[in-house]
């Protein structure tokens, strides 16, 4: 099988050196890889400063985007899939935006999309929801699904460290990124929680529909309250099934007790349960984030695509009608120093922090 990577940097460079390595009985071989000419000594003869090199090329199999960012790689990979190109992406963005178009042009050309490193880094999550939805019904999902605010809200409150300090150990680390935004403010759990949601539930859970609140606003004393009350804060990615085309589905911080399965996921490591009709909670946990745990995903399904495996489906049965949770459940307050908790709320931005007792 023949291979072409679109993107050399972090993560696709971390899929080129594993594939490199892979045993030759894999029968896995890269041919081409596009980037800037800046990589053009280290990647010689297999660079290329042109997708058309790699998304055309009728001597390769399948395409791995690995850039990030939605309006070229979303153009490399119709493009690709058009060419009847198999596809493997990392690239949540893209994804939560074009999942229903990037499985329907698969399944038109006779080839196939997959995304596992799209969501939880290494941890093999999309294949076995796939596995369980062709048997079960999944009727809800919940977990920690970015390893960068959950090793900041982990650094806060076990060393008593400011939001500042604990972003810039998780930056020194390699945990985050200069703008750490799409974190901070929940976007990266958004469009993680809307792919799982549409694969779970066979239909398109929309991204710009789902509630998001992030953490930028706790502070030292937040959680120090949070603490006296007997609580953990979280920041936690839910998704409920509510009707055959109707759900529940937010990102918000909460707040968990020690029993919570949640509560002993510490750092950058994420955990993630989903609830099925007939098989009950299963869990998964392990490292969300990171170049070779991304990448392990990433040649994980090319592995997939090259033993003939049908796992990965996607059939949009139309757009799920989309809620959240601010009026049904019960919410932490803050505000001027004092907290409460309050059955619903209407409006987050009437307090300084608020956050979903879980």
């Amino acid at each position: 099988m023949k291979v072409g990577i679109l993107g050399c940097g972090v993560i696709g460079g971390g899929v080129l050196n594993l594939i490199d390595n892979l045993p030759a009985s894999a029968n896995i071989e890269v041919l081409k890889v596009f980037d800037l000419p800046s990589k053009k000594e280290m990647l010689g003869a297999r660079y290329s400063d042109s997708i058309d090199d790699i998304c055309e090329n009728k001597d390769i199999d399948v395409v791995i985007e690995a850039m990030g960012g939605d309006k070229f790689p979303y153009e490399c990979i119709v493009k690709a899939l058009k060419n009847k190109k198999s596809v493997v992406t990392s690239n949540k963005e893209t994804v939560s935006l074009h999942i229903e178009e990037f499985y329907a042009l698969a399944k038109e050309n006779g080839v196939k999309f997959m995304c596992e490193a799209s969501v939880g880094g290494g941890i093999p999550l999309i294949c076995s929801l796939i596995e369980s939805v062709k048997v079960d019904k999944v009727d809800r999902i919940f977990g920690i699904i970015n390893g960068t605010t959950n090793f900041v809200l982990t650094k806060m409150a076990k060393e008593n460290l400011s939001m500042e300090d604990a972003l810039a150990e998780a930056r020194r680390l390699g945990f985050a990124e200069f703008d750490a935004t799409a974190d901070i403010e929940g976007l990266d759990l958004t469009r993680k929680i809307c792919i799982l949601s549409s694969i779970a539930y066979g239909g398109y859970v929309p991204y710009g529909e789902i509630y998001h609140y992030g953490i930028s606003k706790v502070t030292k004393e937040i959680l120090a309250d949070v603490k006296e009350r007997g609580y953990i804060l979280k920041f936690v990615a839910e998704s409920q099934r509510t009707g055959e085309k109707s759900a529940k589905v937010s990102v918000e911080p909460c707040l968990i007790t020690a029993d919570n399965p949640l509560s002993a996921v510490s750092y950058e490591f994420n955990a993630v349960y989903y609830n099925c009709a007939s098989n009950d909670l299963l869990g998964f946990y392990g490292k969300g984030a990171g170049r070779y745990p991304t990448a392990t995903a990433m040649v994980s399904d090319v592995r997939r695509i090259a033993d003939g495996s049908n796992k990965y489906y996607y059939e949009n049965s139309g757009d799920f009608e989309v809620d959240n949770f601010l009026a049904s459940s019960k919410y932490y307050v803050y505000k001027n120093g004092k907290s409460e908790i309050v059955q619903g709320i209407k409006n987050a931005s009437e307090y300084d922090f608020v956050a979903r007792i879980f």
